[in-house]
């Protein structure tokens, strides 16, 4: 009797050996692996990533020297999507618009940073205007958020819809006066090439932003006699009307990357001011942004040319959490000014 109860225990403590072998298999297969495969890509990617004291050294302001995107990737989930494309070879262009890759996935991020970041011009490099006076080059919004910040100075900006980085620019006496630092975006391929040669001190991409939450390539109408009004065909039907010359007929393609994918490729989330004027899908454009991880203060956009109108407009961005505190309707200008609600949020 005894002999059965010994052997009786001895089968159950094989048992109980092997459920926890098994266990702890299961456990390195689902928590340790992935980890180590996700930072052996971070640390292969860091050959091209740079740095916080790079982005200081070319002055930009404020710089989030905290940001980790190994601790982003993981902290969002992103284990799966991860996985489906951990080979470097398949992170090409084709892969992440046809598999719709989110917008804080590791290949689209390391994408923008290698093929369209443009690197600030050092400070001690002059900037090239076409005017060296020091008149504002904003039709008026660089004033009135520069009050509304309470002369803030060694800023942060994003500008999508920047021209040729002087012309009607919101921007530019940020920069040049208050030392401010930022993102310069410009989809029109021969505009972008006039705001490169301007030396302005902050980032540069010959980019849209996308009207989805991941990458996407689009036909783009630059309008060469009028690149002010150049636009993502189909999207600014309101643009074909009487006194705004009409389409070209050499269309480009654009690659289009979501606000902020921009961001995470920068390392920064903090936005001081953010100017969007991109000739009639602001609003599809503001509802891609997770607005709950980034930190926008001030934001101009432009409504004239949405289909949505200027009061959707202001109902999406009161819901985000902002005020509207005015707009401006002068000829060239239509924009609604928005400050971020610190009661409500």
């Amino acid at each position: 009797m005894k002999n059965i109860v010994v052997t009786a225990c001895q089968s159950r403590s094989k048992i109980q050996f092997g459920v926890f072998l098994i266990a702890l298999l299961l456990t390195v297969l689902l928590f340790v692996y992935p980890r180590t495969e996700i930072y052996n890509y971070y640390q292969q990617s860091q050959k091209n990533q740079l740095s916080s004291n790079a982005l200081m050294k070319f002055g930009v302001a404020g710089v989030n020297r905290n940001y980790n995107l190994m601790e982003e990737v993981i902290r969002l989930g992103k284990l799966n999507q991860y996985f489906g494309s951990q080979d470097n070879s398949e992170c090409t262009l084709d892969y992440m618009n046809s598999k719709k890759l989110q917008q804080d996935h590791p290949c689209v991020i390391e994408t923008i940073r290698q093929h369209y970041l443009n690197k600030p011009s050092p400070p001690n490099i002059p900037l090239k205007l076409d005017s060296d006076d020091d008149k504002d080059r904003s039709p008026g919004q660089t004033g009135v958020i520069f009050r509304l910040l309470k002369n803030k100075t060694n800023g942060f900006f994003v500008e999508c819809g920047a021209l040729n980085g002087e012309y009607m620019s919101n921007s530019l006496d940020l920069e040049r006066k208050y030392n401010w630092g930022g993102i310069l975006i410009e989809a029109n391929p021969i505009t972008f090439q006039k705001l490169l040669s301007r030396n302005r001190k902050a980032w540069t991409l010959p980019i849209c932003l996308s009207l989805e939450t991941y990458p996407t390539q689009v036909t783009f109408q630059p309008k060469t006699g009028d690149p002010g009004h150049s636009h993502i065909e189909g999207e600014a039907e309101t643009l074909q009307k009487p006194g705004i010359p009409g389409v070209d007929p050499d269309l480009v393609k654009v690659q289009c990357f979501p606000f902020y994918s921009v961001l995470l490729a920068v390392g920064r989330t903090d936005v001081d001011f953010f100017s969007l004027d991109v000739e009639g899908h602001e609003l599809k454009i503001l509802k891609t942004i997770p607005w709950h991880k980034i930190n926008i203060k001030t934001l101009t956009v432009e409504w004239d040319n949405m289909p949505e109108g200027q009061e959707a407009l202001s109902r999406f961005m009161e819901d985000s959490g902002f005020m509207r505190i005015g707009a401006f309707d002068f000829q060239f200008t239509r924009d609604v000014i928005f400050v971020k609600d610190l009661i409500n949020t």
